[in-house]
């Protein structure tokens, strides 16, 4: 079950969760990974802004 509001399409994930499904153009993805001893890797503070959420956040759910 989809739901819209502001822009933001709500899914429903495992048990019911409200999952927010955020849409990011490519180009802007693109701009934040950087390659690492040939490993593809983005900063926890990007993932972060990506999710809408504090880094602190994002860290303990990881």
């Amino acid at each position: 079950m989809a739901k819209e509001q502001q822009g933001i399409t709500e899914t429903t994930g495992q048990k019911g969760i409200q999952l927010p499904e955020i849409i990011v153009p490519d180009k802007t993805i693109q701009k934040l990974i950087f390659v690492v001893r040939e490993q593809q890797v983005m900063m926890d503070s990007d993932l972060a802004a990506l999710y809408q959420v504090e880094t602190k956040v994002f860290n303990q759910a990881v």
